[in-house]
């Protein structure tokens, strides 16, 4: 599994970036295996009247086209990270969920007629 960090702002230090990895990895490292890449990109913006942080997670899964995007905002570095984080994990497994559904019954329908 390949991970690629996208920052264009100096405030997101090796230290940052390195919680990046671990929280990504301590998220997603069972269902790694199924798992091209992964890319987060850290922005931030001036919404209206507070700085806003936001973490962009994009998963590319083997067999799939499209990839899922996760996206968060908050106050800090940290909280938008997390909540990325864990929406991305969630969205993963629910999504391998789905495939598995999908695929397991045509495979035991092909094991049936091979006998």
């Amino acid at each position: 599994m390949k991970t690629e960090i996208v920052a264009r702002h100096p405030e997101i230090d090796e230290t940052l970036r390195r919680y990046v990895l671990r929280r990504v990895r301590s998220a997603i490292n069972r269902l790694s295996t199924q798992i091209k890449n992964i890319t987060v990109k850290l922005d931030r913006h001036s919404a209206q009247q507070a700085d806003q942080r936001n973490c962009v997670i994009e998963i590319r899964i083997d067999g799939q086209e499209a990839p899922l995007i996760v996206d968060s905002a908050g106050p800090h570095w940290l909280s938008a990270i997390d909540k990325a984080v864990e929406s991305a994990a969630r969205a993963v497994r629910r999504q391998l969920k789905h495939t598995l559904h999908r695929v397991a019954p045509l495979q035991l329908l092909k094991g049936q007629h091979a006998s």
